[in-house]
């Protein structure tokens, strides 16, 4: 079914331990503020390559055309060194002409021009080495055979400090023209043996042991060292990016984030407080709808002030425009998450964490909103305030309106459906009424499925097929996939569960009253919560909160926009 748009984020990028959701190469935001190479930093990046790509070429002009009047006054035209030397200097001289024209690169051609700049002195030095190695062979003098290969690795080095020096790129970038500097002066001797096979021995001599030794030290400290300076400097670049974004708050790594925009682990610079900054990416800055969405989703919840809500510390614009939100951070994981490592909760665990997520509700519900994303990813097992498992709800990007505004612009356009398929109301899927507080019941309904059994629902092969079967098929009790489940919570889940939001809970106190009903309700507490935590690899506290989050990939199911009459999404998303 679906052009699928990602409206809201995969927040449990806020946790400390949490997957990454985000695309390859991080995200974009107009203040240029993550990983250098990713593109949010093209702006700032073509703009300083092209001044290093300047400042370089006029550094090798006038040191190239020192060495070719040095050659010129001492060999005149009899040496090789002359010719050499000027055909460098006008490769160069032609390359800083087009700098300082009036020739507009993009970063893509920037890049080209200094990859083949240096890959052409590569080549060059090299085939001088060549020459000047197989003038030594015949001439029988094994001292010039060695000074030929000394004379370029010294070149080389040179050539390595000055491309670290001087283009801004990351490390790994980097290391694909320094590696071959490296290379080059030690594979030109074995190059010559191929093509003069009569004089590889004389030509291997010069790469012996005892030679190579030197001029390999040389080259491979040189190599590292060009390397790691080109990492050193670039971080140093995207720091000062960082602190200019937003001066009062340190960025850390990105945690993650989705179709708006990226979440980062950051601290607060006085208070050293840690928290999220959320930042719409730069690429939606000029979309009003997108734009809309985003600022809608913080003025939400910054309006509610439950504990098992997420909290918004602050709200603002820098200087570039963009928007940004600090949230508290989480250490924890979300139920996602929980459920893909440690598989099916017992049901007296579900029914502690959904009754605080009623709570939470209740107060969004009270204040006139509806989540409309309510699933396993929005919902984390936080520790928080000494204690473990505390629910806390995320992302109120698809937030409604419970009385609806006739004059507010419309964030979603005609014929979509907003919501995560694998957890959504049969009447958001078909519009047949608005959706209200029973529409988040479902969506709970969905995730305790979830949390009881390890699966969803309804599981399909296209997001269409998912949100069919939400609207049509009975859905199988949660008992028949997981046999320990009790009947009391069964039937609680299977009313959340119902076609006509009519036949659910009214509201969220009744439901958290159904569940406090339930048996099983005392068996979990938050002091068998501390137990579980503390014996599984994850506990947060064993966790400090600038310790950068590993890395999970495991997948989580999509918030989207689906337009009506497109084209099927991967069925992988959709379990």
């Amino acid at each position: 079914m679906a052009d699928f748009e990602a409206t809201t984020e995969q927040h449990p990028a806020i946790t400390a331990s949490t997957p990454s959701a985000s695309r390859e190469g991080t995200f974009e935001p107009s203040q240029r503020v993550v990983e250098a190479g990713g593109s949010d930093l093209a702006t700032e990046t073509q703009w300083l390559l092209q001044q290093r790509l300047k400042a370089a070429s006029l550094v090798l002009v006038v040191g190239f055309g020192l060495f070719l009047a040095r050659s010129f006054v001492l060999y005149k035209f009899e040496s090789l060194a002359v010719f050499f030397y000027g055909v460098l200097l006008a490769l160069l001289i032609v390359c800083t002409a087009a700098l300082h024209s009036r020739w507009q690169p993009t970063l893509r051609q920037l890049h080209i021009l200094e990859q083949s700049l240096f890959a052409l002195i590569i080549i060059l030095f090299m085939a001088a080495q060549y020459v000047l190695m197989l003038r030594a062979v015949h001439l029988a003098d094994p001292a010039r055979l060695a000074r030929s290969v000394k004379i370029c690795t010294l070149w080389m080095v040179a050539f390595m400090f000055t491309y670290a020096i001087f283009i801004p790129n990351p490390w790994k970038r980097a290391a694909r023209l320094i590696i071959p500097m490296a290379l080059a002066p030690m594979i030109v001797p074995w190059i010559l043996g191929a093509f003069h096979p009569e004089l590889y021995q004389v030509a291997i001599h010069a790469a012996s042991l005892e030679n190579m030794s030197e001029d390999g030290l040389f080259l491979i400290l040189g190599a590292f060292t060009a390397i790691f300076g080109t990492h050193t400097i670039n971080t140093l670049r995207i720091e000062a990016y960082r602190a200019r974004l937003l001066s009062q708050y340190r960025l850390g790594r990105k945690l993650g984030g989705g179709g708006m925009g990226e979440v980062y682990l950051a601290e607060h610079q006085l208070l050293k407080r840690p928290c999220a900054i959320k930042l719409i990416r730069s690429d939606l800055v000029g979309n009003q709808r997108i734009f809309a969405r985003f600022e809608r989703e913080v003025r939400a919840t910054a309006q509610l002030s439950h504990w098992n809500t997420i909290e918004i510390f602050d709200y603002g614009r820098n200087d570039n425009g963009a928007f940004y939100y600090v949230m508290e951070y989480l250490p924890g994981l979300s139920l996602a998450q929980l459920i893909e490592r440690y598989g099916p909760m017992p049901a007296a665990r579900v029914i502690y964490l959904l009754r605080q997520a009623c709570a939470a509700l209740h107060e969004a519900h009270e204040s006139g909103l509806v989540h409309r994303d309510i699933k396993p990813a929005n919902l984390m097992a936080a520790y928080r305030g000494g204690l473990h498992d505390v629910a806390k709800l995320l992302d109120f990007g698809l937030v409604k309106t419970l009385s609806e505004d006739t004059t507010a612009p419309h964030l979603s356009r005609e014929g979509t459906v907003a919501g995560s398929p694998l957890y959504m109301a049969p009447e958001q899927i078909m519009h047949t009424s608005e959706p209200d507080r029973r529409t988040d019941i479902y969506g709970l309904g969905a995730v305790a499925y979830f949390m009881l059994t390890g699966r969803p629902p309804f599981l399909g092969e296209s997001p269409m097929e998912v949100m069919i079967a939400h609207v049509r098929d009975d859905v199988l009790p949660p008992s028949r996939v997981q046999s320990d489940v009790p009947s009391d919570l069964e039937a609680v889940v299977l009313r959340c569960l119902a076609k006509n939001p009519a036949d659910r809970y009214p509201n969220t106190p009744s439901l958290a009253e159904a569940l406090e009903e339930c048996a099983d309700k005392a068996k979990w507490s938050a002091r068998k919560a501390a137990l579980w935590w503390q014996s599984h690899p994850d506990d947060p506290r064993q966790k400090p909160a600038a310790e950068p989050p590993p890395r999970d990939d495991s997948p989580t199911p999509a918030t989207v926009l689906v337009a009506e009459n497109s084209e099927p999404a991967p069925v992988e998303r959709f379990m």
